[in-house]
This record gives structure tokens, sequence and C-alpha cells, in this order.
């Protein structure tokens, strides 16, 4: 059963904020309460400041509670939300997918940099494809930044595809989902050729698993985090053989690395025949994007 008592909007922030910092630095901590008085309250910051003295209504109190006892267990924020920001879009998520990180907000960017000033031509439907599309935020960003192109993505969990076509709707694009297997089915025919080949794929050995973050490792989809033979290069390798079948002459793969692997990516990329390799570093000056140019005869 809950009880319900008056808890004003400035106590409620502050409880929280202080019962969840032996877990998190002290401005994340600020930060993460912050979210969930805005999520709870319908209200941002400066409003909340100005009503602090507002009392919490029954089932906002019902939610604050819940949402203090799962940031308590570890769950991570954007979960206990049920949402996460991305390129100004808030995307539904849960367990099935990851949370989208600011590193891949900049692969994102990169394309939108790339094909900016780029025209349409008449024509040709210019199609990408996002593989691994998870909540489907690279997808849907990009359909949104290029609303004439014919976007694809593609994963092989249901659960992820039940999220990201309702993200889809949510955000009013148009994206084409598709179940695959990238490891298997390489050359599968339920796909036509592209112009453009974009993923941010399964990079860490299972070794690694120590080192991370109990918040990551206890509720993000493993899937989606590990590969399964402990080679890092596995899905970058299993994509650019697909591409030999799916991307146009001229046609750009971009790939989201591991800053350790991103020079043995762009070596991939050039020994499999592509050209005008870059790699870029990231907002923490970490090599994190890779991108090149496919060469020779068209498809």
């Amino acid at each position: 059963m809950f009880y319900f008592w008056n808890v004003r909007i400035k106590e409620a922030y502050h409880q929280l904020q202080q019962s969840i910092q032996p877990l998190y630095e002290n401005r994340e901590a600020s930060n993460i309460a912050d979210l969930i008085m805005e999520d709870i309250t319908g209200w941002d910051r400066s409003r909340r400041i100005v009503h602090h003295d507002a009392l919490l209504s029954k089932p906002q109190l019902e939610r604050y509670t819940h949402c203090k006892e799962e940031l308590l267990h570890g769950r991570p924020t954007q979960y206990v939300l049920g949402h996460a920001w991305f390129c100004d879009m808030r995307l539904q998520v849960d367990e099935h997918v990851l949370i989208p990180r600011p590193e891949t907000e900049e692969l994102v960017m990169e394309v939108k940099k790339m094909y900016a000033d780029i025209s349409t031509d008449g024509d040709h439907l210019f199609k990408m494809v996002d593989i691994g599309t998870g909540s489907g935020c690279i997808a849907i960003a990009l359909k949104k930044y290029f609303p004439d192109w014919d976007v694809w993505a593609v994963d092989k969990y249901n659960g992820a595809l039940a999220i990201a076509k309702k993200n889809a709707v949510l955000l009013d694009t148009e994206v084409r989902f598709v179940a695959s297997d990238i490891l298997k089915e390489v050359k599968t025919d339920l796909l036509p050729a592209f112009d453009l080949i974009i993923s941010n794929p399964p990079y860490i050995p299972t070794a690694d698993r120590s080192a991370m973050d109990d918040r990551v490792l206890d509720h993000e989809p493993h899937a989606a985090l590990f590969v399964t033979n402990e080679d890092p290069l596995q899905f970058y390798k299993a994509i650019i053989a697909f591409s030999e079948q799916h991307l146009l002459r001229s046609g750009m793969l971009f790939f989201e690395t591991h800053e350790l692997y991103a020079q043995e990516v762009a070596a991939l990329l050039e020994e499999n025949g592509f050209e005008h390799i870059v790699v870029k570093k990231d907002f923490q000056e970490k090599e994190r994007i890779v991108m090149g140019r496919r060469a020779g005869a068209s498809l």
C-alpha cells in the first residue's frame, strides 16, 4: 500500500539529490534530480524554483518514489524515465536498446555535414541504411535532416525494432525497418543497394566487461555491446562484406568505433578497396568515427 504525505517540490529535489549522491558525482546527481523532477512535474528548472513550495500531487509522489527506488537500484536514468534525448529528439528507450550517446550524435553530424550541400538527383532516390539500429536514433535523425532520402534500418532483435518503429511514428518519420542478422545475411536479398551505409555496431570483447560500469552491464543489452567471438572487428568485417553487394560505386560507409580500434577499422576499409578514408576524433579527442568511399565499378 502506498501512503501519501505532503512533500514540497524543493524537498523532493533535495531528498532525491542526496539519496543518489553515493552512486553519482555531485554534479551528475544534481542533473539527474533535475531531470526526474522535470519529468514528474512537467515544469522546467526555472519554473520549479518559482513554485518550489508547491506540493506534489499523489500521482506525482508515487512516480517520484518509484523513480527514486529504481535509481537507487542502479537502473540508468533514461530507462527510469523511459526516454532519452538525441539530436534534439525525444526517443523512447528501454532495456531492449542501448541508450543513445553523444558520440553517436557526432557520427550523425558528420553525415549531415557531408551531405548538407549536395542536392538530390531527381532521377535517383538516395538510399541509406542504418545497421544495428537499436532505438532507431541514427536512422530517424538522418530522415529528419534529409526527408527526401529513402531511409532503411536493420536490427536482429524484434524488441529493438518495436522501439525503433514506435519512435519513427512518434517523430513522424518514414523509415523502412527490416529484421536481419548482419552476421548471417551478408548477401541478403531483403535489402537493395545503398548510397550510404552507417553503423554503430557492437565492438567490446567480453573480456573487457570487468572494466565497465555496473549500470551498463546490469541493464543495457549485451548483444548491442559485446562481440560474440572476442574479435572487436567482427561486425565491421561483416558490414564491409555486406557493402560489396549493397553499396553503390562512390557510396559512403560511416562507422562509430572504439577509440582503440579506429585505425584498424580504417585499415580494413583500405584493404577492401575503399578510398578517401578519414578517421575523426570526438569531442573528447578520441578517434571514434571512421568513414570511407567505395571505389570500383557500379553495382
